[in-house]
């Protein structure tokens, strides 16, 4: 694929010399969007189309995890927002016997309606354009009655300012959700959009990068925001958050 391979010889030749500056950081997370972003849920999708098709359903319950931290009286007007949703948000749909409002965003939707449209496939909820940078610009403050994000987060161009962003749109008392894969940055060898490690360290949630920069998330959210470790495995850690 030319794409692919005009994006490895950036990778090999250009992406090595460039300055660790926002700058630096930025154009090299644009080219692999540009270039490489969508490939993976393009092969995904092509070759698991069988597997993927309840992911289309209209009727899909919330993830169990997901809906455990949910109040229990939680039934309509439940909110619910997927960062980075890819394709098809597979969260779920239903929750207590009732739809909840799915928000999936993703800065390559454009790219995923086309691939869906070609292969005919049509969700419930279509993945609309937004940057995890920018939610306070997009939704409004205190909005969401839960916040979701899998093997997204560490795909973007500054990981705190996201969860922060999050945060700030999320209700009060209610919960932020990621899993991911840990560090994913040093597994990938730094290609593609694969820029950011996230790992445990001391019991503390910390985010680094290939410069040896670290972010102790529990520091940097003190005052507003709770960070519970409630699953770390040799490959994944799964972080819960809670608003203040």
């Amino acid at each position: 694929m030319l794409r692919s391979k005009l994006y490895r010889w950036f990778f090999v030749v250009i992406s090595p010399y460039l300055p660790n500056t926002d700058v630096g950081q930025f154009i090299k997370w644009k080219l692999a969007l540009l270039l490489v972003g969508d490939e993976f849920h393009q092969h995904n999708l092509l070759n698991n189309r069988d597997k993927l098709t309840p992911h289309f359903a209209h009727n899909t319950p919330l993830q169990a995890d997901l809906a455990e931290l949910l109040p229990s009286d939680a039934t309509t007007n439940v909110k619910v927002l997927d960062i980075g949703a890819g394709p098809v948000s597979k969260v779920g749909k239903i929750h207590n016997g009732h739809e909840i409002e799915l928000v999936p965003i993703d800065p390559m939707a454009d790219k995923y309606q086309k691939i869906l449209n070609a292969l005919n496939l049509q969700p419930k909820y279509w993945t609309r354009y937004g940057e995890g940078e920018r939610l306070s610009q997009q939704f409004e403050q205190n909005s969401f009655d839960l916040i979701h994000a899998r093997n997204s987060i560490d795909h973007c161009l500054n990981p705190i300012k996201v969860i922060e962003e999050a945060i700030t749109v999320l209700k009060p008392k209610h919960y932020f959700y990621l899993n991911h894969y840990r560090n994913e940055g040093k597994a990938a060898k730094y290609y593609g959009l694969h820029q950011w490690n996230f790992d445990v360290v001391d019991g503390d949630f910390i985010i680094s990068n290939r410069f040896g920069e670290q972010i102790n998330v529990n520091n940097t959210l003190s005052g507003k925001a709770l960070v519970h470790l409630t699953k770390h495995t040799a490959e994944r850690l799964v972080v819960v958050i809670q608003k203040q």
